[in-house]
């Protein structure tokens, strides 16, 4: 009974072999060639990880060397059809990453083509709460041929990250991409931020009926711009540091030189949304004895306060004048990822006019930042 069941598993009549396998008698059933034509049988109707593991078990068992002979030359069979199977796969993952990335340098290079589409322009990704951050990475990865882990690193928690300086196209390539795959970004071009008008602000005139500032129009001359606080559309506020070599002493009493920050300029901005300006003021430049007075008013007899108290005092003034206006005020972290891109940065007039000692990309930095804001929503 035995060989009819091994003939009918030669000739591949399946559901024959199973008739005898169950018809076989009590003494049979143990038989270790019975054993291994069930085996067999489970491989030839698709169960092979089973049957596999079948033949290992008998394998530790037999003892018969015909049996062990063709146990053997089962498991190299299983083992020759996985490998064929693993690379089928890698050919069919190699292909389809193959054609992925022709189609990407396709999109990019047209991307590229349209009107404008060579211009500098910077990728921008957005912040991301933390417990969303896995999720995001996923879709992210594959966009930027990255790998999850890769991808999450990536994406900030705090501010907006500036990831990519490259054509104003292939960025938008990118951004379409991440906006249909839900992960926050936007794009700007150089060209977008370099058409912003900056007005350095000397001091402020006057609050009302309008508003009105002071400013210069060169080394010799000034003007002032009237404008409605109703105008103004967001506000940008940032510390920019201050740099200067201070000399120490080591630990062996040598002297020593480093570069540290010994103070911070304070800038804010207002941007006019629909005249594409942006009045700049600057604590480090502004004129406390000029205009409004920013002096408390239980100080205004004595005609005392401190630059930073009066800065402390325009800025109120700013969120009395402009509630409705928005507040972007996470420069610091941004400012650490645009450090990343010195060339981009000098291409950009940061409009702050101030003694420095020590040269720094920072005003640079927040130039790009509060114009990023400007264009980031239109």
């Amino acid at each position: 009974m035995l060989s009819d069941i091994a003939q009918a598993l030669k000739d591949q009549e399946y559901a024959k072999a199973a008739q005898l396998l169950q018809n076989l008698p009590p003494e049979k059933l143990n038989n270790p060639w019975a054993e291994f034509y069930q085996a067999q049988l489970l491989e030839g109707l698709g169960d092979p990880e089973t049957a596999e593991a079948l033949y290992r078990q008998q394998l530790t068992r037999a003892g018969n060397p015909k049996l062990v002979a063709q146990i053997r030359q089962a498991l190299e069979r299983r083992q020759g059809e996985r490998r064929q199977r693993e690379e089928a796969e890698a050919a069919q993952k190699a292909e389809a990453e193959r054609r992925q990335a022709q189609e990407r340098q396709t999109a990019l290079a047209e991307a590229k083509q349209q009107p404008g589409g060579d211009g500098l322009g910077l990728f921008v990704l957005d912040r991301v709460a933390p417990e969303e951050k896995q999720a995001t990475a996923l879709k992210l990865a594959p966009i930027f041929n990255l790998d999850p882990y890769s991808a999450r690193l990536r994406l900030p928690s705090r501010s907006w990250r500036l990831y990519r300086a490259g054509p104003i196209g292939e960025l938008k390539h990118y951004q379409s991409q991440c906006q249909s795959q839900g992960v926050p970004s936007f794009c700007v071009s150089l060209e977008q931020i370099q058409t912003l008008a900056v007005i350095p602000v000397l001091h402020l005139e006057t609050l009302t009926p309008l508003g009105q500032v002071s400013y210069r129009l060169n080394a010799q001359e000034r003007d002032t711009l009237s404008f409605d606080w109703s105008e103004v559309s967001q506000r940008v506020e940032g510390l920019l540091p201050i740099f200067e070599e201070c000399v120490h002493l080591d630990r062996k009493g040598k002297i020593e030189r480093k570069t540290q920050i010994l103070d911070y300029a304070k800038v804010c901005d207002l941007h006019l949304k629909e005249r594409r300006q942006i009045l700049r003021f600057c604590d480090q430049t502004y004129e406390y004895d000029w205009g409004v007075s920013l002096l408390a008013a239980e100080r205004r007899r004595e005609q005392e306060g401190t630059s930073y108290e009066q800065w402390g005092r325009l800025l109120q003034i700013f969120r009395d004048h402009c509630l409705a206006a928005p507040l972007w005020s996470e420069f610091q972290p941004f400012a650490e990822t645009a450090l990343d891109f010195p060339e981009l940065l000098k291409l950009i007039d940061p409009c702050l006019h101030f003694l420095r000692r020590e040269e720094t990309e920072w005003d640079q930095a927040f130039h790009l930042y509060s114009s990023l804001a400007f264009w980031r929503d239109r």
